[in-house]
């Protein structure tokens, strides 16, 4: 088990002045048996109405409003999270048929399925370990991480066929395999421990129990992850989304810092 302390910042910047913004934020930790949160706080600038309540999914969500004009909209919160991934959820509502099955941006195409159907050739089971292990490292080696390649519109198909892409691709590509190996899987946004953006990672329900894999870092998600949500992809788990008026574009700047 870690303590972890954590700090989310997010500014939404406009070329012009917006009003009646309305808006959902996932930007605070969700609770099951492998986290509990203390002292969470989250704040809005300018000052606005704020409730904070739960989806369908379990996840924390801060629905607000801003009616003034205004050109930017900033958001932080923080708080203490104590993180056991050694504790099983085992929980069997949480394996839910939708998780098996494609989703918006899973849906799977020739060119998933031929590179799976290589994978699966690459695999010698006499060998022995674990096949998820296996096929989490053969993307890592196969896919390139680069920003700015893909956006929050790109497919796993799309991103595949690319070869190149951010967390969101690569948790969006490792969805689509496990879901045509039969594994449930659902995607997963939050932090990790140190300073940056927030993250996505993959779970997936094997013999009972959700494991983390963040196929990014080819690597299992440890007590140093903090979950904010999770879904069937990340249309379920944006961490903005909003409506305003006024003739405007934005640009979404975060920040978050973990520590131990």
């Amino acid at each position: 088990m870690r303590r972890l302390k954590f700090h989310y910042q997010m500014e939404l910047t406009f070329d012009r002045p917006v009003k009646e913004h309305h808006f959902v934020f996932r930007c605070l930790p969700m609770e099951d048996r492998q986290q509990n949160c203390y002292g969470l706080t989250c704040q809005i600038r300018p000052s606005g109405r704020l409730f904070v309540l739960t989806d369908g999914f379990g996840n924390r969500t801060c629905v607000g409003e801003a009616m003034e004009f205004h050109d930017s909209l900033q958001v932080e919160a923080s708080g203490t999270v104590f993180v056991d991934r050694s504790r099983e959820t085992a929980e069997a509502e949480d394996a839910h048929p939708l998780f098996r099955f494609a989703s918006a941006y899973t849906v799977p195409d020739e060119g998933l399925c031929r590179y799976l159907e290589e994978a699966d050739r690459g695999w010698n089971r006499e060998v022995g370990g674990d096949y998820l292990m296996y096929l989490m490292n053969r993307l890592y080696e196969d896919f390139s991480y680069a920003p700015g390649t893909t956006d929050v519109t790109t497919t796993a198909a799309q991103a595949l066929a690319g070869g190149q892409g951010v967390c969101q691709d690569y948790a969006h590509i490792f969805l689509a395999f496990c879901r045509l190996k039969g594994y449930p899987a659902r995607y997963v946004a939050g932090m990790m421990e140190g300073e940056g953006a927030t993250h996505a990672w993959v779970e997936v329900y094997t013999d009972g129990v959700w494991t983390g894999f963040d196929p990014t870092n080819n690597r299992l998600a440890d007590d140093g992850y903090i979950k904010l949500s999770h879904g069937r992809d990340f249309g379920d788990c944006t961490v903005d989304k909003g409506c305003f008026k006024g003739f405007a574009s934005q640009r979404q700047n975060i920040y978050v810092k973990v520590e131990e």
